[in-house]
């Protein structure tokens, strides 16, 4: 089984390319290299925001210890450039069987169609069709809904996060967490399924096409991350929002087993 990854360069990308490399006989890792900067508006700059994220850095490095990709065939290339020419007849050439995606830019035509079976999977971190755009693990925190929490892995199309499902994942929810351990969670046991995936594909066995349905869903731009929804979030922490949903009766939502 063939591999490509199409990704980024934190640590948690390696992770997620390094894991599944692993699992294959031949990989390429195709990495967009962002700039190391706080994921929030400059214009927002803030002391409290900027110590969110590298919380998040840190917690990453806990998790995630390891800031280099193993495998020989990995191609650095720069931001925004995944959908070039040049990147395209990379990806023809390497002739592979799969193609994951997981924190690159938006993937567009010719790339999307590039493997007739359809065998292109996006990794979406947010459970769809409910918690779609920015912060996605973020928000349930805000709003209260932690059942909400997870990630969605996709048969990749040509909307953001629209594809048919193949499964949803959710981390195991401990008191001591925070958005950031669980985000870290839900990336490990992400990796856990993909690998399933993979090991279901090598077996000649068809994966989940279960089309997304209509629901009254969240969609957040970056632009809506500022000091009041970080305040909100750090004040539900405060108050046990964790501990309340542990303690709750299971609310109900749809998810897609694998």
């Amino acid at each position: 089984m063939k591999i490509v990854v199409l990704t980024s360069n934190s640590l948690r990308h390696k992770f997620l390319a390094n894991t599944l490399s692993s699992y294959c006989d031949d990989a390429l890792i195709i990495s967009e290299c962002k700039p190391q900067t706080s994921s929030f508006d400059d214009s927002k700059n803030s002391i409290e925001i900027e110590n969110h994220f590298l919380l998040r850095d840190e917690t990453e490095k806990s998790f995630f210890p390891n800031d280099n990709y193993f495998i020989p065939k990995t191609l650095p290339i720069v931001y925004k450039e995944v959908n070039s020419p040049y990147v395209y007849e990379v990806i023809k050439n390497f002739k592979p069987d799969i193609l994951i995606v997981f924190g690159s830019s938006i993937i567009k035509e010719p790339l999307i169609s590039l493997l007739s079976a359809g065998h292109i999977i996006n990794l979406h971190l947010g459970i769809s069709p409910y918690y779609r755009g920015s912060g996605t693990n973020f928000w349930p925190f805000v709003n209260n809904e932690l059942e909400y929490l997870g990630s969605t892995i996709l048969h990749l199309d040509a909307g953001i996060d629209t594809g048919d499902i193949i499964c949803h994942v959710r981390p195991k929810i401990e008191l001591n967490d925070n958005v950031h351990t669980l985000g870290c969670k839900i990336i490990k046991s992400s990796v856990e399924s993909l690998i399933k995936i993979i090991k279901l594909l090598d077996e000649g066995k068809k994966l989940n096409r279960v089309k997304q349905w209509d629901v009254k869903d969240r969609y957040y731009k970056t632009k809506e991350f500022d000091e009041i929804v970080l305040s909100k979030y750090k004040n539900n922490l405060k108050n046990d929002v964790i501990k309340d949903y542990l303690e709750s009766e299971d609310k109900k939502i749809i998810l897609v087993n694998l």
